[in-house]
């Protein structure tokens, strides 16, 4: 479900018409996580690591009502809520796309999260779910502890599906730390909201449950 927005109430209307027509209006930020405890956690309960991120990526992107945002043609639309698609890596070492539905607790989204990309991985397909706005892109890249990222993308400016990469996890001060890139479209958010989210999933990975 979602709701189409005014555009001429709409507090950001200024900014968004500023952003709006810039050929590349996408801006990132990239910064460590203290994952200590998520990981701790996840191997204590048989949880998958990676899908705890995406879980609790998509649980903060949800909180903040501009990640729900999306350009729709001529409209801006905001989703009551928004899930995944990750990227899947294949045994011969080729990539495909999986669809991944949002749950409310770990325990669930590691359970279907897990028999999703069983089906995907099957599949070996980029066509999933793509006709949908309503998700956050995500990509895993577990041998690189980045600084920053760059993302593969069209030369089209209506693209406003979130993108969002986590690196390889590192110790820094007996503290385990990954690296975490978003990138958004900078005429549906700034850095103010970007900085909420990178709170919001701070609070939510230092304290893990089921």
């Amino acid at each position: 479900m979602h709701r189409v927005l005014d555009l001429e109430t709409w507090k950001r209307k200024d900014t968004f018409k500023f952003f709006r027509n810039y050929e590349d209006p996408y801006f990132n930020l990239t910064a460590p996580l203290d994952v200590t405890k998520l990981l701790d956690f996840c191997r204590k309960n048989g949880i998958s690591f990676s899908l705890a991120l995406i879980h609790y990526s998509n649980t903060a992107a949800n909180e903040i009502e501009e990640f729900r945002t999306r350009l729709v043609g001529d409209e801006i639309v905001i989703y009551d809520r928004i899930h995944s698609s990750n990227t899947l890596l294949n045994d011969d070492e080729t990539i495909s796309f999986a669809y991944l539905e949002s749950r409310d607790s770990l325990a669930e989204f590691d359970r279907t999260g897990k028999a999703a990309n069983a089906h995907y991985a099957s599949l070996k397909s980029f066509d999933v779910e793509t006709d949908r706005l309503d998700l956050v892109y995500y990509s895993i890249i577990p041998w690189v502890a980045f600084t920053s990222f760059k993302h593969a993308v069209r030369f089209d400016n209506t693209q406003s599906v979130p993108r969002m990469v986590f690196g390889k996890y590192f110790e820094d001060n007996g503290r385990i730390r990954i690296p975490h890139s978003v990138e958004v479209h900078h005429a549906l958010m700034d850095g103010l909201h970007v900085g909420k989210y990178f709170e919001s999933l701070q609070r939510l990975v230092s304290q893990p449950s089921l």
